[in-house]
């Protein structure tokens, strides 16, 4: 019988769950109630509503997603909402050609979505390329399938930065799939659209997929030149979540969106085996954020900017003991803590004695003393507060 393990991860904040009342790690933007989200499409509110949590359940049982009829929805997901999904994107980026929703299909979640464009793409034996750091199942699903893995390493003394030689290094005939993710999970370096646009050139030139995690792309607060055109070439794969820049985790849905009718096909079939459809309600609780979704990143960008002057402000009261990168985008970054021997055993003393969660960067494939920053919380000043009082309080060397 084969045995499974947690993400790592995952696996390390539950051993610490016991500990923890803030998490200083958190990967997505700031959620809003149910009530909010649909207070957005019942009132067509601005965004100042969405201090307000005062819907009852009668209001929402007489709006649309309270009438709605709680059956099957499609394989590929609701229609109405796959066309949403390709105006969001279309919206961000620069394709040459007009995306339509059968071009899109839906999944409970991102990690769905990646789990299945792995199985429809790789065999044993293929190479992927994957940049590194990285959300751990990037690299983990491809290990696990006899993937060979080829990593394009981030340096933090580059800023975290990669460039086009760093790919032409690593891709060649073998390989069968570049990952992209931009803004990147968790050094918040990005791709920028000349460099997307040399990616593109390589991938066509070997011929291999290309899939781009986009899943914080709107979380542009700088207003950086984000926009590519993957979408243009026949194996690329675009993949988005409700969780990160839209910051509703609870609303289940993600999606691929990729231009070749038969990879969606095996996608949808995959789909099938697995979850067979996503959940209605959680469909139509996206399809109404991603209406609305102008008012939720205005928010929650403006948030996250903030939430960066009070962090640069924290490492400037303490250089002795922090050091970061700001993100170029996106709501994540590593910060550097200095002068200890470990960053395992110093983020374990940290959730123990302050009940703070700061995940160290092994989890992510990075050695060295770091630990991934999220930026996207309300409740990140308050829980800095507890964390410089840490930091105040905590000897270096005890560390």
């Amino acid at each position: 019988m084969p045995t499974y393990s947690l993400p790592k991860h995952i696996a390390y904040s539950q051993s610490l769950a016991g500990y923890i009342e803030h998490n200083l790690s958190d990967s997505t933007a700031q959620a809003l109630t149910l009530a909010q989200l649909c207070q957005l499409g019942t009132a067509g509110l601005g965004a100042s509503s969405l201090g307000t949590d005062n819907l009852s359940i009668r209001d929402i049982e007489t709006d649309p997603i309270g009438a709605t009829l709680l059956s099957y929805s499609p394989v590929q997901g609701d229609l109405a909402l796959r066309q949403e999904i390709v105006n969001f994107h279309q919206g961000l980026n620069c394709h040459r050609r007009l995306i339509t929703p059968d071009s899109a299909v839906t999944f409970c979640g991102a990690q769905e979505a990646l789990s299945a464009i792995y199985q429809a793409v790789l065999s044993a034996g293929d190479e992927i390329v994957v940049m590194t750091p990285s959300y751990p199942s990037l690299v983990t699903m491809a290990k696990s399938m006899g993937v060979i893995v080829r990593e394009i390493e981030h340096c933090a003394d580059n800023h975290w930065q990669a460039n086009i030689d760093d790919f032409k290094q690593v891709v060649n005939d073998k390989t069968q799939l570049i990952v992209l993710n931009s803004p990147h999970n968790p050094t918040g370096s990005v791709i920028d659209s000349e460099l997307a646009k040399q990616i593109l050139q390589l991938a066509q030139h070997y011929q291999c997929y290309l899939l781009s995690d986009d899943v914080s792309q709107a979380s542009n607060y700088h207003d950086l030149a984000l926009a590519h055109g993957y979408l243009d070439y026949r194996k690329s794969i675009v993949v988005g979540v409700m969780s990160k820049s839209l910051g509703l985790a609870g609303v289940r849905i993600g999606w691929a969106v990729t231009p070749n009718k038969t990879l969606l096909q095996s996608l949808m079939a995959i789909k099938a085996v697995h979850s067979i459809c996503c959940s209605k309600i959680d469909e139509k609780l996206a399809l109404l954020a991603l209406q609305n979704s102008q008012e939720i990143l205005t928010r929650n960008n403006q948030l996250i900017a903030d939430n960066i002057a009070l962090f640069s402000a924290l490492v400037a009261r303490h250089p002795e003991k922090l050091h970061w990168h700001q993100p170029q985008a996106g709501m994540l970054a590593l910060v550097e803590v200095k002068n200890i021997d470990s960053i395992i055993s110093w983020s374990h003393k940290l959730a123990k004695q302050s009940g703070i969660l700061a995940l160290p960067s092994e989890l992510f494939g990075l050695s060295g003393n770091y630990f991934r920053l999220g930026l996207g919380q309300k409740s990140l000043a308050n829980t800095l507060e507890i964390f410089e009082d840490y930091l105040l309080t905590t000897s270096i060397d005890s560390a």
